[in-house]
């Protein structure tokens, strides 16, 4: 169901023109269903237009699977085929990548293994990504309490002990208070005796149900936490959740993603990072000249994190390569360091780029949106690892 997205990480730089239809192999667009335009909103639509113009000259062999029972997580292995084509460009970045790079025969398949994460259809299973907005707070708080196993009478607890509002100079508990807050604001009468009540909160819950046909959960929402002003009821929702988890919002936003790693046994797959992006260099041993590199600079991924983000503030596809090691002796600057990374201390025209080593990049963090690609580069150095934005540019995925 969710395959073909997490093969997708596999194929991020993947930009395929047609192949002769394979005879003995079958493509990747089997693997396309129905259902799985649910598992990704429809705000990456550019990523999944992409996804089903690649699957459809890629080939995969030895097909394993294994899922779990509520269908949040999976395991996967495969070994994926490319006839007659090894060099692909991710949109117009000019970034590559390269399958088995330097050997004869690139039609060997790549192995891959992946596992996949949706961790919100461990909660809701027919959850769609579609009906998701990051924005609205109170289908947040709603999923929220899923998340966090809240029952109503719980809410209602948490409501009494950190919203309900009684006046010092007036007799009066915050249970009466509650009673009257929901005749004001909701117009519902609550008929109880605080004193003898057995199941106090289980009995205001079971009535303010019955005279509205709402849960108690989204009337006190409406009534406590709702505000015209975002920062307000942005600032109310922490506040609710904020015994269970400090960044709530985050939390929920990253149940909500889809992710998936995919694991690359050996360096089957080469990245090729432009020389108009990096300039790599190497020293002469004998006159320490400067030997300036024609070629781009290529790393070999070993595992590669894919999650969706769709948060209040950003939303992209985002893929973190982690890099195999390597003995390369040449060093590096980013060309463009000093206007794509802000310096707290110098000013830009007192500032040189930095020299790096080829041998101390860890991760490169691609953020692709529907119009904008971001690459950040993260380099080991003696004060502890360095995050380097190497490109951002206007993006077209061809």
């Amino acid at each position: 169901m969710r395959k073909i997205y997490c093969v997708a990480v596999l194929l991020f730089a993947f930009t395929l023109t047609a192949q002769n239809a394979n005879r003995y192999y079958p493509s990747l667009k089997n693997l396309l269903s129905d259902t799985m335009d649910k598992q990704i909103s429809n705000d990456f639509y550019f990523y999944d237009t992409w996804i089903r113009n690649v699957v459809q000259s890629v080939f995969y062999k030895d097909l394993q699977h294994s899922a779990s029972r509520n269908g949040d997580a999976s395991f996967d292995s495969m070994g994926l085929l490319f006839k007659r084509q090894n060099t692909f460009t991710l949109g117009n970045s000019g970034i590559e990548l390269i399958i088995n790079k330097d050997k004869p025969d690139f039609s060997v398949p790549v192995n891959i293994q992946i596992e996949q994460k949706h961790p919100i259809l461990a909660y809701e299973r027919s959850f769609d990504a579609n009906s998701y907005d990051p924005k609205n707070f109170k289908q947040k708080y709603e999923l929220g309490l899923t998340i966090f196993n809240l029952s109503e009478v719980q809410v209602l607890a948490e409501f009494l002990n950190g919203f309900v509002s009684t006046k010092k100079d007036k007799k009066i508990t915050a249970v009466q208070q509650l009673i009257l807050d929901l005749k004001k604001e909701a117009k519902i009468k609550i008929t109880v005796d605080e004193k003898t009540e057995k199941s106090l909160l289980k009995t205001i819950a079971n009535q303010v149900y019955q005279q509205s046909n709402k849960y108690v959960s989204t009337v006190l929402y409406d009534i406590y936490i709702k505000n015209k002003d975002t920062k307000k009821e942005t600032q109310m929702f922490g506040n609710f959740f904020a015994k269970y988890n400090r960044n709530a919002s985050e939390y929920i936003d990253k149940v909500v993603a889809y992710h998936a790693n995919i694991a690359i046994p050996k360096t089957e797959i080469s990245v090729m990072i432009p020389k108009e992006v990096i300039h790599v260099f190497t020293l002469d041993p004998n006159t320490n000249a400067t030997v300036n590199a024609e070629k781009s600079l290529e790393v070999l991924p070993r595992l590669i994190e894919m999650k969706t983000i769709q948060t209040v503030k950003k939303k992209c596809v985002e893929f973190t390569l982690t890099l195999a090691k390597t003995t390369n002796p040449a060093s590096f600057k980013v060309l463009q360091e000093i206007p794509l990374n802000k310096h707290a201390f110098l000013t830009n025209d007192k500032r040189s780029l930095t020299k790096y080593k080829v041998s101390d990049i860890q991760k490169l963090i691609l953020s692709v949106s529907e119009n904008e690609i971001t690459v950040d580069m993260i380099v080991k150095m003696e004060n502890g690892d360095w995050n380097v934005t190497i490109m951002r540019q206007d993006f077209k995925m061809n």
